[in-house]
C-alpha cells in the first residue's frame, strides 16, 4: 500500500494503553507521525501546540467511564486553531457501556466530529478512514457551532 500521505502527523488522545500501542503500531506501519496524550486536557493543549494533521479521540476516560471525548471534540471544534483539524473518534460506548444509546447515524450530526470508528477497530478499517480523513485536509465542523459543511 502506498501512503501519499507519509509524514503526517496524528495525535491519539486515549487513557488505554494497550490500545496507544495497537493504533500506533497499525500507524506507525504507514510512517505517520504519532503524537499521544493519555487524556483529553493534554491532548489539547498538544493539539493547540503541535497542530497535528488528525486527531483520534477516544469517547471515555478514567476509572469511573466519563464521556469526556465528547466535551473535548466540542471544545477543540470551539477553539480556531483547533476547530480546522479533522477528527476520528473512536468509541466502545455501545458494546460496553448498556443502556448508553450513543449513535453515530443519530447524534453524529450534533457532536462535531468527521468520522467515528468503534472499538476493537481494524487495522484496514482504520487505516482507510484516517487516509480519508487526511485527504480531506480539514474538518468538515471547521465552522463549528454551525451546521456541518460539505
Amino acid at each position: 500500500m502506498t501512503n501519499t500521505f507519509k509524514g503526517k502527523t496524528v495525535l491519539i488522545i486515549e487513557d488505554d494503553a494497550d490500545m496507544i500501542e495497537a493504533v500506533k503500531l497499525i500507524l506507525q506501519k504507514t510512517n505517520y507521525k504519532i503524537l499521544v496524550a493519555h487524556n483529553p486536557e493534554d491532548g489539547f493543549d498538544l493539539a493547540k501546540k503541535d497542530k497535528p494533521d488528525l486527531i483520534i479521540l477516544d469517547v471515555m476516560f478514567g476509572n469511573g467511564g466519563e464521556s469526556q471525548g465528547f466535551q473535548y471534540a466540542i471544545k477543540m471544534k470551539t477553539d480556531k486553531t483547533i476547530a480546522p483539524i479533522p477528527i476520528l473518534m473512536m468509541t466502545s460506548v455501545n458494546a460496553e457501556v448498556s443502556g448508553y444509546k450513543f449513535s453515530d447515524q443519530t447524534d453524529g450530526e450534533y457532536l462535531p466530529v468527521d468520522d467515528f470508528v468503534d472499538k476493537p477497530v481494524q487495522p484496514e478499517d482504520l487505516l482507510n478512514r484516517v487516509q480519508k480523513l487526511l485527504s480531506q485536509k480539514t474538518s468538515i465542523w471547521v465552522d463549528y457551532p454551525n451546521k456541518k459543511s460539505v
